[in-house]
């Protein structure tokens, strides 16, 4: 069993497990690292004020060219340089595998499947069957719809001029000039394709299959899946699989099957043990798994997401108070539910009933509708709440009181709807890197009042540098990150006090934080690693056993275990092994368990019944506490040696005669604790 590792980004999960000659992606986010070298794009009918600015000079790169040279994509803005074109993505597969050979596709939640069109799309014959659950797939397909729009609308915008990246001598002349001021977006220049269409998105989703929490899935024979809650948002999940480790062509799991057969790998992506609004963080069957591959967990592990939400409300509250106006950057699913309750509310104890929230994005209204219609995925509170016909959020309710009015972005331009809003007033919209969607225009329009404010609490972008192109403004500007993934603090409670896996894999970023103890086996990873796991040693009957006869098991409460012996003749056929009780007078043997500390001076004595005299008996010292009870016994100057230890005895001897004489010796008046 074997990990290859795609990300180096702990936050943008992405491996691809190989089991049994089978292959499986866990994830396939899409990279956003880069968009900030981008110059905003504001939407058709909006003025575009960054389409002036000065363009990049590259001066002289070659013998024959030894003029300087303007490059139109790239321009100048606050000394800065920034690329002025549509947004372009890459993607996270790499050319050192081939991901036509893909099997499975595991997906956990709706943020990590937004790459998955590109797959499809680069990979003509990958035929891969991807699993997630039903919010995960109507989420993330609104979602991808949203980009697709955004993009399509600063194509309206703005041309694309894009040799430059593929005159190598000219794109190293430009990666040398810009030396310091180099963009990240340049690591990736040649890896940049354009946004994928909606018939890639269908196309992608065609694939899928949609599951529940806690469902069983036959990946192969010897391999179940089953998606279990994370807690994070709607339909999240965490991936148990469990996998046959003595797979051949005719093994399969099976329902009655014993755990003693099974593999355990627990895939443990975007979790939270807050209460929010969507199910719990169920963990139960991680106990004591075999491998633990954990990921994804909060870029702020010393920000309490409690205190910046109490802080939030009273940001906006002291704006509001000023007659100024809320910007919140956020995306169109996810938090932004929790913040329209959460704010109502506290309006509500403020009496600012008269203020308005705007949402604004271009799937909006869908994302609540499928929201209120997913009352399966949602907390036990508001799933008993659903049974008696009360949605499970209030969207409906503060829409009709007009509390809340959504406004599709294609009707939001300069003359009509922005300047028609009824402010003071919220407003929730995208894209949190303020790089396209509706926020361009809303900051241009709202950043000269110093009553107006924008707060961020999404922490996956720098928000200095976001709004870097929009300097100089008077708007208050707050950084509130509200991260609800799990941090180092509750993660090491869970592993260490609680999950205790024999082996954990994480990113190399997570060492240092992460808590380990003797007993946990970690294995870190960077990007491209390709990690051999560690193989799990099981001594158990793979197939159908059947015992004819009468078990006489004796219950050893130390150890919560019922043993019995059994005596009779064995036979094999297609992994069906029957075992049929032999008539023999001497009953008592058969009831003979030789389990637990062997009693020494019994032992001694039982040798010395069976005619070995003579023996040299010494116990072992050493630095080691088990070692101190360990005792060593020699016969006939080493002719065999007998090494009693309190979790196992070794018996060395090429004398077959001595040998059966010893075993008899260990076996006789049952000296072990039984």
């Amino acid at each position: 069993m074997r990990l290859y590792c795609l990300s180096d980004d702990p936050n943008l999960p992405c491996f691809i497990l190989t089991v049994n000659g089978r292959s499986i992606l866990l994830d396939f986010p899409l990279p956003m690292d880069h968009l900030l070298d981008y110059l905003p794009v504001p939407s058709p009918g909006c003025v575009n004020r960054f389409s002036s600015l000065p363009k990049y000079t590259l001066l002289s790169h070659n013998k024959e060219n030894s003029f300087p040279q303007q490059i139109d994509e790239l321009r100048i803005l606050h000394n800065h340089v920034y690329l002025s074109s549509p947004i372009e993505f890459y993607t996270l597969d790499s050319s050192q595998y081939d991901f036509s050979l893909i099997d499975i596709i595991l997906i956990s939640n709706y943020e990590t499947l937004l790459g998955l069109p590109y797959l499809f799309k680069k990979y003509e014959h990958l035929n891969a069957q991807i699993y997630l659950t039903e919010p995960t797939y109507r989420f993330g397909q609104q979602l991808m719809y949203e980009l697709v729009n955004y993009v399509e609308q600063q194509s309206k915008m703005i041309q694309m001029n894009n040799e430059w990246r593929y005159d190598l001598e000219m794109f190293d002349a430009i990666d040398e000039q810009l030396h310091e001021k180099k963009l990240k977006v340049l690591n990736y220049a040649q890896k940049l394709m354009p946004c994928y269409s909606i018939e890639h998105v269908d196309k992608c989703l065609s694939y899928a299959t949609v599951v529940h929490f806690n469902e069983q899935i036959d990946l192969y024979s010897s391999i179940r899946a089953s998606p279990i809650s994370s807690g994070y948002c709607l339909g999240s999940c965490n991936w148990q699989l469990d996998i046959n480790v003595n797979h051949n062509q005719t093994s399969k799991i099976e329902t009655s099957s014993s755990q003693l057969n099974l593999s355990r790998f627990i895939y443990m992506s975007s979790s939270t043990t807050l209460e929010t609004y969507s199910s719990k963080f169920i963990y139960d069957s991680f106990l004591n798994c075999d491998y633990l591959l954990l990921s994804n967990l909060s870029r702020l592990s010393s920000v309490d997401p409690s205190v910046n939400a109490s802080e939030l409300t009273s940001k906006i509250e002291s704006i509001l108070n000023d007659h100024g106006s809320v910007l919140l950057p956020c995306s169109s699913t996810g938090l932004i539910y929790d913040m329209f309750e959460f704010l109502t509310k506290f309006f509500e104890q403020i009496n600012l009933l008269s203020i308005h929230m705007y949402f604004i994005s271009p799937i909006s209204n869908a994302n609540l509708s499928i929201s209120n219609a997913m009352s399966e995925w949602v907390s036990e509170q508001r799933q008993t709440a659903s049974f008696s016909g009360t949605p499970p959020f209030k969207h409906n309710e503060l829409i009709r009181s007009k509390c809340l009015i959504t406004i599709p972005s294609d009707r939001l331009d300069d003359t009509e709807n922005l300047i028609n809003f009824e402010q003071p007033c919220v407003i929730f919209t995208g894209h949190t890197s303020l790089r396209f969607g509706p926020i361009i225009q809303l900051i241009e329009k709202l950043k000269n009042s110093s009553s107006n404010g924008i707060i961020f609490v999404d922490s996956q972008f720098s928000y200095i540098e976001a709004l870097k192109p929009f300097q100089p403004m008077n708007m208050k500007c707050f950084y509130l990150p509200i991260d609800t993934h799990l941090n180092f603090s509750q993660v090491n409670i869970l592993l260490n006090d609680k999950i205790r896996p024999k082996s954990l894999i994480l990113h190399e970023q997570y060492a240092n934080e992460v808590g380990k103890t003797d007993k946990m086996n970690v294995l870190t990873y960077r990007k491209y690693d390709n990690l051999k796991l560690p193989k799990m040693n099981r001594s158990f009957i793979n197939g159908q056993l059947n015992i004819k006869g009468e078990m006489k098991p004796k219950y050893i409460p130390s150890s919560n275990l019922a043993i019995a012996s059994v005596h009779g003749h064995l036979d094999m056929c297609d992994y069906v092994y029957d075992i049929n009780e032999l008539d023999d007078e001497n009953s008592e043997e058969k009831n003979l368990i030789t389990y637990g500390k062997i009693d020494i001076e019994k032992f001694l004595i039982n040798l010395s019944k069976s005619g070995l005299f003579g023996l040299e008996v010494k116990r072992i010292h050493d630095d080691n506490e088990e070692s101190n009870r360990s005792v060593e016994i020699k016969y006939n100057q080493g002719a065999a040696k007998i090494l009693v230890r309190p979790k196992q005895t070794d018996i060395e001897c090429n004398d077959p005669v001595l040998m059966t004489k010893i075993r008899d010796a260990l076996l006789m008046d049952n000296i072990g604790t039984l």
